[in-house]
């Protein structure tokens, strides 16, 4: 198999994943779900993970200021970071490959009051032309792609001054758990050090300038220069 069909097999199965949960990932943030099933999933894993890991890239993305800067916002499944950022006073661009993402994002922007300074669009990362911006978000993404020197590269491209990277990770047991899930639906976890996305980003003209250790993520923040 070529590296472009690997992608795009990557790029399907991730989409088939995530379409068949869509309201109960955005759910995830109020501990809520469609069905028992995930909402015990949301209260027992997601719930704590996508909070803390939200307040961790508000501070990040304080200490830098937002007002009048461009975010895109890459993955952004439900819409909550990218809403955050324009809270912030940034004007986002939000990608992501599920149709179903992307529209409760538009709805939740909408019932925000954020029409005019949030664009909601369905792509893919690795195939989509990236807009120049002055921030960049990927927010547990990095784990769906076997080539991630490649979407960092892409990534640090198109961003002229902050890179935000969140990657689950969690204890060996949780890595373990996401890894039988993803097995069982037709898909794979690629799990990274700090390191290595670092070497990656650096090496693309930034400086490493800030590194949160979560219960289940590592948060990192990068300033080119």
């Amino acid at each position: 198999m070529s590296s472009s069909e690997s992608q795009d097999n990557q790029v399907r199965t991730a989409h088939r994943y995530f379409s068949s949960f869509v309201r109960d990932y955005h759910h995830a943030f109020s501990g809520q779900g469609e069905n028992l099933l995930h909402r015990t999933i949301n209260v027992l894993f997601r719930q704590k993970t996508f909070q803390l890991r939200m307040a961790v890239v508000r501070r990040f993305l304080e200490d830098y200021g937002l007002a009048g800067k461009r975010l895109l916002d890459l993955g952004c499944g439900s819409g909550e970071v990218s809403l955050m950022a324009a809270s912030m006073g940034a004007l986002v661009k939000g990608l992501d490959v599920v149709e179903g993402m992307v529209a409760t994002a538009r709805e939740e922007a909408r019932a925000a009051g954020f029409e005019g300074q949030v664009e909601f669009r369905v792509a893919d990362v690795m195939s989509a032309t990236l807009d120049e911006t002055d921030v960049a978000l990927i927010v547990s993404v990095c784990e769906y792609y076997s080539d991630i020197d490649a979407l960092l590269k892409k990534v640090c491209a198109s961003t002229r001054e902050l890179l935000i990277i969140v990657d689950t990770r969690g204890p060996w047991w949780r890595r373990a758990l996401r890894h039988t899930l993803a097995r069982f639906k037709g898909f794979q976890i690629y799990y990274r050090a700090p390191e290595q996305f670092s070497a990656v980003v650096v090496s693309s003209g930034f400086t490493e300038i800030g590194r949160v250790r979560g219960h289940s993520f590592w948060a990192l923040a990068y300033r080119r220069g």
